[in-house]
């Protein structure tokens, strides 16, 4: 009970901060800027139907306040000019608009969901709300600098990072409920915190761990925490630059041709990680499909035509070859309600035929040991991956099944292996078991 009055109060003391003011203003708004007092927060006023800066209205050069996500966007502040906009995806699915407000050059992949009817949320500057993330609560608070990978969940009240704080990292498919993550702290990979819980500066969650005591989040000589490292400070500086980049480089594609940020369309390029700017190929032919129920960007050649891919598939599939790139996919299976399909900046992914992703599945490229930068991660033909289960910088080979909420990380698993649920698999073994 003390742990949740302090987050309480603790919130109560940064937001109010935060939301009035993210930064100290860099010069005065030029004077067309007509701005609106939202929950406590400076907001700009609504912008062209086209995402520039409404007739008689000028663009700001600074970023000195939240700005409320009144219109469906995509580039907030409307207002803002070069290098301050924030791009939110137009898949991205947003309740209560006046109370969910953003900074600027931060980054909202596809299908994530941001649910403001209950309360406040707020998201900073040169942050990052990954695929299918979902953001919901009393009242949730993300600070600057910081990365919530995809599939993650976070329920408020909660705070991640802080206002001109150290980077902080949520994992792929993690939960936090209740809790803050401050500034230079990580939930790593299907871990969960508790209500109440403060995960201090410094401090890593193990993957799959659930905190549920402030003791097992302060010491790690109860395994449930570690000490962060300088490679894991550079793995989220990585993030955050990649992300940044996608904020402008999304922003810039919007504007010269706004089309193709919707459904099946090509990636931006021009990027020091990604130069080209591709279009998807189905069945052979590159395919543009604003209209797709799907969000399929760079990169990436499927064997099926894009009509027999949206049928096999659920809602809310993202498949992003705007980092990591060349992406290949047999003959799909099934891809679930959910699945996210992305990779780290020059690593590629390789699917077989007949493979089956289940619910709520990230399945994403990486190099397995840092030694080669081009590692392949690839699942062999009538591979079975089950609902909310990881797959991370791994090959996994022909008829394998990954079982339900498993974690396969830097792996090779020959083929018919079966990961059982819960299972975390680091370099090819079984470390220990998802706790929730």
């Amino acid at each position: 009970m003390f742990a949740f009055l302090r987050l309480s109060s603790l919130l109560v003391v940064a937001v109010p901060g935060l939301l009035a003011a993210q930064h100290p203003p860099e010069k005065a708004p030029p004077k067309k800027v007509t701005q609106v007092e939202a929950h406590g927060a400076v907001a700009h006023a609504p912008g062209g139907k086209d995402g520039h800066a409404a007739p008689g209205v000028e663009a700001s050069s600074s970023c000195a306040s939240l700005s409320a996500m009144r219109s469906d966007g995509p580039v907030f502040p409307e207002t803002a000019g070069p290098g301050y906009a924030s791009f939110v995806d137009p898949s991205v699915r947003v309740e209560g608009r006046e109370r969910v407000m953003i900074g600027c050059r931060s980054f909202v992949a596809p299908f994530a969901a941001l649910d403001g009817s209950l309360g406040p949320i707020a998201i900073g500057d040169d942050s990052n709300i990954q695929d299918n993330v979902m953001i919901s609560g009393k009242l949730v608070v993300i600070g600057d600098h910081v990365s919530i990978a995809h599939g993650a969940t976070i329920v408020g009240p909660a705070s991640i990072g802080a206002r001109g704080g150290k980077a902080a990292f949520v994992g792929f498919n993690s939960i936090v409920d209740g809790a803050m993550i401050e500034p230079d702290a990580m939930v790593t990979h299907l871990a969960k915190v508790s209500p109440g819980i403060i995960v201090r500066s410094g401090r890593k969650v193990l993957p799959g761990k659930w905190i549920r005591t402030q003791a097992e989040a302060d010491d790690p000589a109860l395994g449930k925490v570690a000490v962060i490292t300088d490679a894991d400070r550079a793995f989220m500086a990585g993030v955050l630059h990649v992300n940044g980049s996608f904020a402008a480089g999304y922003t810039d594609l919007y504007h010269s041709a706004p089309g193709q940020v919707r459904g099946v369309g090509r990636d931006p390029g021009h990027s020091d990680f990604n130069h080209d700017a591709d279009q998807p190929t189905f069945a052979g032919g590159a395919v543009s499909r604003p209209d797709s129920k799907l969000r399929i960007v760079g990169g990436v050649v499927m064997a099926d035509s894009i009509d027999a891919v949206e049928a096999k598939a659920g809602r809310n599939v993202a498949i992003r070859a705007d980092e990591g790139e060349h992406f290949h996919f047999g003959h799909i299976g099934r891809l679930q309600d959910r699945v996210t399909f992305h990779a780290l900046e020059h690593t590629d992914i390789t699917i077989g035929d007949r493979d089956a992703f289940g619910y709520h599945v990230v399945v994403h490229g990486g190099p397995d040991d840092g030694s080669d930068p081009h590692e392949l991660t690839k699942i062999d033909d009538e591979v079975v991956v089950k609902d909310w289960a990881v797959v991370f910088r791994s090959k996994v080979g022909k008829g394998a099944v990954i079982g339900t909420r498993a974690y396969v990380d830097g792996s090779h698993l020959a083929p018919g292996t079966v990961v059982p649920d819960r299972a975390i698999m680091i370099k090819d073994k079984i470390v220990g078991y998802v706790e929730w």
